[in-house]
């Protein structure tokens, strides 16, 4: 009966429509015992949308404090925690704004701004790591070096895009107005963004097209040669040696390395 109790009083709680408290519940004067309880309903909302406020500043400055309020409310409401833990709240709000046309239509960058964010708050309680150090490469013998294995380390994301996010991002942080579309309706220019901690705090780095395929090929597992080429296609005169250094001053890859298997089973 308790759980039930729970069950109805959570229902209760996310109705948009202010339904009463579940039968039961409060004992006293039922007027006072139901304005008690619309109290605590709209505590609970205005808490939880305070909470994705903190996780997406951007988002929020972006939109607008009242659109924001109305937005995230909306995800409350549709979306409670299934945990109690707030730094995990959050984390399909990209996908619940890509889904809401009144959101997209004025900002189409929307979603993807959310996701640059969350990102942000995957990397800051990312598990601590080494990463990976320079002579640790440098100790990989240049036979093997085509089919060295990076990983990606635990605090650090690639999140691309075909808007210009980093730009936006870097424009709601500083309090300024994003930037306005290219003049003559051309398409939007898209931008990747390398989130990591390289030093401490959480840091955003934009990627050029040859770090943004390289990376994204060695997160996907690729071996060296292969995401080299890769690079290579997407973006002539990629210099190898120049992306590596920038990685590493970052910290974007975990300290171990592995080796491509071959097809006799063992290392190439």
């Amino acid at each position: 009966m308790l759980h039930e109790l729970q069950s109805r009083v959570a229902r209760s709680l996310l109705d948009e429509f202010k339904a009463p408290a579940p039968a039961g519940l409060v004992a006293g004067d039922p007027a006072r015992a139901a304005a008690r309880f619309m109290i605590h309903r709209g505590n609970v909302v205005e808490s939880l949308a305070n909470a994705l406020g903190h996780t997406y500043p951007a988002v929020k400055a972006v939109s607008g404090e009242h659109n924001f309020r109305v937005l995230a409310a909306a995800y409350v409401r549709a979306r409670p925690p299934l945990r109690p833990e707030l730094m995990s709240y959050g984390g399909d709000f990209p996908g619940f704004v890509a889904g809401h046309t009144a959101a997209t239509r004025d900002f189409p960058f929307l979603p993807d701004l959310a996701r640059l964010e969350w990102a942000m708050n995957e990397v800051y309680f990312a598990d601590d790591a080494p990463p990976l150090a320079g002579e640790t490469l440098g100790a990989v013998p240049p036979e093997r070096l085509p089919a060295l294995r990076l990983a990606v380390h635990p605090a650090a994301r690639l999140v691309a895009s075909d808007h210009p996010i980093h730009a936006i991002w870097a424009a709601a942080t500083a309090g300024d107005a994003p930037p306005d579309p290219p003049s003559g309706g051309g398409a939007p220019h898209g931008e990747a963004v390398l989130v990591a901690r390289p030093s401490g705090p959480v840091e955003c780095f934009r990627l050029d097209a040859g770090e943004t395929v390289f990376l994204g090929a060695v997160a996907a597992g690729a071996p060296l040669e292969k995401a080299l080429a890769e690079a290579a296609a997407a973006a002539p005169g990629f210099d190898l040696s120049v992306a590596l250094a920038a990685a590493l001053s970052r910290g974007v890859f975990g300290a171990e390395v592995s080796f491509h298997p071959s097809p006799n089973g063992g290392v190439s």
